[in-house]
């Protein structure tokens, strides 16, 4: 009975040979048809992964009002870096993202309930990755959205 359960906490360890493999994510991401007749509350945390050549990369966006203007920060796990500049038309979200090398890009559009974006990352060596960011829902005061 020991070797059976030594067996099973092994093999619950081991980490399966495709884990270390690179992934193909997909990011289907279209356009929305129409703009949101109500205008999207774009304040709230964000859960956002990126594709680095097949490598997900996770992040938190949180975005709030810093006076008239939305504002924020973003933590990656290479740390936290501030959002400088978010702009959104009612389709299209446009985003400055701080960083030690140089401003960092995204050209994305919002889906039509406003709870998802998706586009294009642009580091600063011409570099380019897909990103999609979900909405978490709104906990505050027991409202939902």
């Amino acid at each position: 009975m020991k070797r059976i359960i030594a067996g099973v906490a092994l093999a619950s360890t081991a980490v399966p040979a495709a884990a270390s493999e690179v992934a193909t994510m997909r990011f289907d991401c279209l356009a929305p048809t129409a703009r949101p007749s109500q205008p999207p509350n774009l304040a709230g945390l964000w859960d956002m992964v990126m594709d680095v050549g097949g490598v997900p990369s996770f992040g938190l966006l949180s975005i709030g009002m810093s006076g008239t203007e939305l504002a924020g920060s973003l933590a990656l796990n290479a740390g936290v870096v501030v959002v400088r500049s978010l702009t959104f038309d009612g389709q299209a979200v446009a985003m400055i993202v701080a960083s030690r090398e140089g401003e960092v890009r995204f050209n994305g559009s919002l889906a039509s309930d406003g709870k998802r974006m998706c586009g294009i990352v642009s580091y600063h060596g011409g570099q380019k990755f897909e990103m999609i960011a979900q909405k978490r829902p709104d906990r505050g005061g027991g409202r939902r959205e």
